[in-house]
């Protein structure tokens, strides 16, 4: 029973991969694939089953259940030929027109094992149990199932030599081991293990070989990046050390308990978990200690992100260029590294290159359509030789790998928009980029981005070569941060907003999108940090909002994206404290989700008051890993006559000289004394008397958001 269950588990096991396979199903060689796993599923039912009837009346339906076995791994063999001559590559038109040829070897060879006496004579029983015996062609065609199996082999391994593309060298050599060890073992079962009284295990092990084979061709048809066999062998020789110095004297101390048993036998029980317990923490405390310190320093990733995060942007754009070089050639060891920025144009033109070459993607170039289109911010040459991803643009990709001497590219994105490509090189020492590079890449893109924006937006030459820079680049970044907000041009509603900044630098904003007739999406708060840091981290921040509020559709869902953005790609430590609201002017709506905005105030005009409707424990953004169960929208009915007053704590904790704060109530107090001025007017109004209040001192970024809701006419 127990072995007819492994064969069927081992079936749902290749079932798996056959769907695996299905979705890579383009490629001739993967349909080929399809065929073969669809054989070896058939041969492990009918191998399962033969365990399953083993008494004297169902001799008859065994030897045919194993007949049948044996008939569909060989017809397996045959097309795992045609699987070895098409791939990687597709096939050509000469070797698809011998396809017949395939599928007419697979049938005879089904027919002669199945339905003919030649194969198997009949079965017979010993005091060991049942077997097959062989008929006058069993070693015949046994030979020739191993001949055919060698050819596919060793096709393979002839793929592995001749080809320069060390992923294709990795593929073909997964599937020659798959192959060689899986038809070797079913061959010596075929010839040995059926035909041995007893050999029940010989059931198991002809599933477990057609998984084998079934899974490292599925894992080659999908693996599109080359592995890191240092960290694979370095990982399984952690584990070895672990078996060593934990694993072994754990058995033997159970070893011992267990010679308890005669004794008292809850103490092999008893101690046995105590000793699992022991040995865990043991394991735990040792692989911290040593084993994960080690791995750290095999690894490079959080290191290089430390590097970046450390690029001084205010040193200007050649200075920036130079480190951002450095830091990656000496994490990656390349030599050849291009940058590409977008241009006033819209192309991507060469800003960086140690070679001082010069490329440009014009913007109409249908390859940067086809990856505007691709959801890959990092693509490997690897991934454009072999992955159906690729397939449709790989002469042009592989042609821009080519002249930009790359093995790894990164696409910078605004939304799907790319602004910056950053092209790696070779490496010096002749490796290539693995897949543990390729999460470095992924783990350090947002890093990336902050380049590429700074590059596009703010890094140019005119400006910052001039004396004070940093006052230099503020004219640039506020204006484009209050220029680029949407205006609220409904009769419903009159809004006005005001920002002071520091020096003319900071991190406070406000930005109204139109989503709609009478619908407005806005998010007003303040990004942590002051000078060009703070403006740079609000400009790049307010323009990721803007994109991902053209694909998420969800409220808190937005709001955790831009959480992760800036827990992941602006410097460590930075956060923002603000409000997302959304106004319906015509349904007279305001939803809002507040994450540390200090006040949010709302005047009724029924009580011709105002109160604080921002709600108690608002989680700022930036630190929580997933801040989704903390997020609650309010909602906010908005009659004629009411109001919305929005600020920031650079409003409510600026200090007079008696380091009295401004407070809420004394903002209050401002408002309502001109409720019947226009929202320009009350903002302004406020400003002053805070200016007034603290004798023209600001110590702090201070933005001021007023809303009022217009009383509608008779008509």
């Amino acid at each position: 029973m127990g072995l007819t269950v492994i064969s069927f588990l081992v079936t749902f096991g290749i079932l798996l991969l056959l769907i695996s396979v299905a979705r890579h199903g383009r490629t001739a060689s993967a349909r080929i694939a399809l065929v073969v796993d669809l054989l070896l599923i058939a041969a492990t039912i009918f191998a399962g089953l033969a365990a399953a009837y083993g008494s004297t009346e169902t001799m008859l339906l065994r030897i045919n259940l194993i007949r049948a076995a044996i008939a569909a791994a060989a017809a397996a063999v045959v097309f795992l030929f045609a699987f070895a001559l098409s791939f990687p590559q597709w096939l050509s038109p000469r070797i698809r027109f011998t396809l017949p040829l395939f599928v007419a070897a697979a049938g005879l060879l089904a027919y002669l094992i199945f339905f003919s006496p030649v194969y198997v004579a009949g079965i017979y029983l010993t005091a060991d149990g049942y077997a097959l015996s062989g008929g006058p062609a069993f070693l015949a065609i046994n030979l020739a199932i191993a001949v055919i199996g060698l050819a596919a082999v060793f096709t393979h391994l002839a793929r592995s030599i001749q080809t320069h593309d060390r992923i294709h060298r990795e593929r073909s050599l997964l599937v020659f081991a798959g192959d060689l060890i899986g038809l070797s073992l079913i061959l010596l079962i075929t010839a040995r293990g059926f035909t041995s009284p007893g050999a029940m295990a010989a059931f198991v092990l002809f599933g477990l070989a057609c998984l084998l084979i079934a899974g490292l061709a599925s894992f080659a048809i999908s693996v599109t990046r080359i592995f890191d066999w240092r960290e694979i062998g370095l990982t399984v020789l952690d584990y070895i050390i672990l078996f060593i110095i934990i694993g072994i004297p754990s058995g033997l101390a159970v070893y011992i308990l267990s010679l308890f048993s005669q004794i008292a036998k809850p103490v092999p029980y008893i101690g046995g978990f105590l000793v699992f317990l022991l040995a865990y923490f043991l394991a735990r405390r040792f692989s911290a200690r040593y084993l994960e310190r080690v791995s750290g320093q095999r690894s490079y990733g959080e290191n290089l992100e430390s590097a970046l995060v450390h690029i001084d942007l205010a040193q200007g754009r050649d200075y920036v260029l130079k480190e951002l070089y450095r830091v990656l050639s000496e994490a990656f060891g390349f030599n050849d590294f291009v940058i590409l920025i977008e241009n006033e144009h819209g192309d991507l033109a060469t800003v960086f290159s140690p070679d001082e070459r010069q490329t440009v993607i014009e913007k109409g170039d249908p390859l940067l359509g086809d990856l505007e289109g691709i959801d890959a911010n990092v693509i490997m040459k690897s991934e454009a030789l072999a992955s159906e991803t690729f397939s449709d643009l790989r002469v042009p990709l592989l042609s821009l790998f080519d002249s930009l001497d790359a093995e790894a590219l990164v696409l910078a994105r605004e939304g799907r928009r790319i602004i910056g490509l950053f092209a790696l090189g070779a490496r010096r020492s002749g490796g290539s980029y693995t897949d543990y590079d390729y999460e470095i890449l992924n783990s350090i893109y947002g890093k990336l981005f902050v380049f590429a924006f700074y590059l596009r937006n703010i890094a140019r030459e005119s400006i910052v070569y001039t004396v004070n820079r940093e006052l230099a680049l503020s004219d640039q970044v506020i204006r484009f941060a209050l220029e680029n907000v949407g205006k609220v041009d409904s009769p419903n509603a009159d809004t006005a907003w005001t920002t002071r900044s520091m020096r003319r630098l900071g991190g406070d904003f406000v930005d109204f999108v139109r989503i709609g007739d009478q619908r407005w999406f806005f998010v007003l708060g303040d990004i942590s940090g002051k000078g060009l840091s703070a403006s740079m981290n609000m400009l790049i921040l307010k323009s990721m909002i803007r994109s991902f509020l053209k694909t998420e559709k969800e409220f808190t869902g937005l709001v955790a994206k831009v959480n992760d953005f800036i827990r992941s790609n602006l410097p460590r430590g930075c956060f923002f404290a603000g409000v997302f609201g959304y106004f319906d002017l015509a349904a007279g709506s305001f939803y809002f989700i507040n994450c540390g905005a200090p006040a949010i105030l709302f005047y009724s005009p029924a009580f011709e008051s105002f109160v604080e409707v921002g709600g108690q424990n608002s989680k700022v953004l930036g630190f929580a890993k997933n801040i989704k169960p903390y997020l609650k929208p309010r909602k906010l009915s908005l009659p004629p006559g009411s109001a919305i007053v929005i600020s920031t704590d650079g409003i409510l904790e600026a200090e007079n000289l008696g380091e009295e704060r401004f407070g809420t109530g004394r903002l209050v107090k401002s408002v309502t004394g001109r409720l019947d001025s226009s929202a320009k007017d009350i903002a302004d109004g406020t400003i002053g008397d805070l200016l007034k209040f603290t004798e023209n001192r600001q110590d702090d970024d201070m933005t001021l958001l007023i809303m009022k809701i217009l009383k509608r006419s008779a008509t």
